[in-house]
């Protein structure tokens, strides 16, 4: 009679129940181990707490250094160029010979408008000789008609005679006075063949040669550049979301590209209020001096620039990456951690910041804990829509 399990027993021996059941007692043991070592908790989400710090508030921006007065010096008359008395980079003072161009042609005009200026002197000389002949003949003919000894027509050709030698004598008085203009003028050009420093300073650029001419007819060629760089010019494009909390007298310092590390310090002097546009972004010059008397900067170097807008000691801060959304009066949203994990959300008041954290004016005290990143009003409003769509779908 056959038995019962015969076909459980080719099963087993074809290898399929043993396989079945070493699967059954893996199944087990992994069960066994996941009870016996459970998952971690999931790892709470980053926080801070507000705390009592220093704050100090900055704008940072590129600048570029330039010199607080530079002049360039032209010829104011033409010539050639006799001898050039400096060199590039030489320090010069205020009235010192730079320049000389060839004086002859001047001194020929000058010579030309004193010679004019003596004759017509010499002509006037003449004319008030006759006028003063004139006005003895007027004199005696008066006497003579009181004495009936001549005629009233006498009279009246010896008044006119004068007045006529009056009018001339004060017409070539102008004209002398015309001369001497343009003797005094002809002078001036001759002293402009002696081209002079108008400040104190230094060469910095020297674009003309001894036996070059120039032509001072239309424009004024420039024959030198003098520069003060005792004290250097700070020009430093500021963003417009940052120029609002700029301010005239605040510490401005900057560093040097040269990888030195030496701070440059000193105080905002000007806003231009006309801004520089760059494509679709509006810059505010910025300007601030610095004493260069070591001449350790130069004209247009590129320099980074950091103006302290403002700063805080012993005043409640948290990072900025816990501020969320800014709602229309101006508050932030934050969201507080309290005790088991429960996150609270809150309103606060904002003031200074240094780039990693933020003062907080109103809405927290010390020592709470907020929540790092916090959710945008969106991504909240999301996450709540879909938790409440999956509490309804698990009803």
């Amino acid at each position: 009679m056959p038995r019962n399990d015969s076909t459980f027993y080719r099963l087993w021996r074809s290898g399929w129940a043993r396989l079945a059941l070493l699967l059954a007692v893996l199944a087990a043991a992994g069960g066994v181990y996941r009870w016996l070592n459970p998952p971690p908790p999931p790892a709470p989400p980053p926080t801070a707490k507000v705390e009592t710090t220093d704050i100090q508030q900055t704008v940072q921006a590129v600048g570029v250094l330039q010199a607080r007065h530079k002049v360039d010096v032209g010829a104011q008359v033409s010539g050639q160029i006799q001898q050039i008395h400096v060199q590039l980079g030489q320090q010069v003072k205020k009235g010192e010979l730079l320049v000389s161009l060839d004086p002859e042609l001047a001194r020929t005009e000058v010579a030309q408008a004193e010679a004019a200026l003596a004759q017509q002197r010499a002509s006037l000389d003449a004319r008030q000789v006759d006028l003063r002949s004139a006005g003895r003949e007027l004199q005696r003919q008066r006497r003579l008609l009181a004495a009936e000894a001549t005629a009233a027509t006498e009279l009246e050709r010896a008044e006119n005679e004068l007045a006529k030698l009056e009018a001339d004598v004060r017409g070539q008085s102008a004209v002398i006075a015309r001369l001497q203009a343009d003797a005094d003028r002809a002078r001036l050009r001759l002293g402009y063949t002696r081209i002079t420093a108008p400040i104190d300073g230094t060469v910095v650029s020297l674009p003309v040669q001894a036996g070059q001419t120039v032509i001072a007819i239309q424009i004024t060629p420039i024959m030198l550049t003098l520069a003060d760089l005792d004290t250097i010019t700070v020009r430093t494009k500021v963003p417009e979301v940052d120029i609002q909390s700029v301010q005239v007298g605040q510490k401005a310092s900057f560093v040097t590209l040269s990888g030195e590390g030496k701070a440059y310090e000193g105080r905002v002097r000007v806003i231009q209020p006309v801004p520089e546009r760059s494509g679709n972004a509006v810059f505010y010059n910025v300007l601030f001096e610095v004493d260069n008397r070591a001449r350790t900067l130069f004209s247009d170097m590129t320099v980074q620039v950091t103006i302290e807008t403002g700063a805080a000691q012993g005043v409640l801060a948290m990072p900025m990456v816990a501020l969320g959304e800014r709602g229309k009066d101006g508050r932030f949203a934050v969201t507080v951690v309290e005790g088991e994990g429960r996150q609270l959300p809150r309103r606060v008041q904002t003031g200074l910041q240094d780039g990693a954290k933020v003062q907080v004016v109103d809405g927290l005290k010390a020592g709470e804990t907020v929540l790092l990143a916090p959710p945008s009003a969106a991504s909240a409003a999301s996450a709540a829509s879909a938790a409440s769509a999956a509490s309804s779908s698990g009803r």
